[in-house]
């Protein structure tokens, strides 16, 4: 949060994280401010971009093993969740089964090479 308010300021004008929450506080016990903004944040939306890659892997190829699916992510250069670029074959399970939920690809097809 700090970075994004700080982003178009100088130098000499940027907030601290501790000065910030203070100010935040402030603004909310003198009314200015919901009591919300003091609240923790929900969860991130998570990207969907890996899972929709391998369920269009795994369209095209309903044969495909796992492995297979490591090598084609390696040969387009993808990066794994964790940014590494050599992927597991329980990865691409665990991406399969998300695109799975996202409805993405049917369920037999993403079970067929588990």
């Amino acid at each position: 949060m700090v970075r994004i308010i700080n982003g178009p300021l100088p130098e000499a004008r940027r907030w601290t994280q501790s000065r910030l929450l203070r100010a935040v506080k402030a603004y909310v016990g003198d009314g200015f401010l919901p009591a919300e903004v003091l609240a923790r944040a929900g969860r991130r939306e998570t990207d969907d971009r890996l899972p929709a890659i391998v369920a269009g892997i795994k369209g095209a190829d309903p044969d495909i093993t796992l492995q297979a699916i490591c090598t084609r992510l390696e040969a387009m250069r993808e990066r794994t969740p964790h940014g590494r670029t050599r992927w597991q074959p329980s990865s691409v399970k665990m991406l399969l089964e998300r695109a799975e939920r996202l409805g993405l690809m049917p369920y037999e097809s993403s079970q067929n090479q588990m």
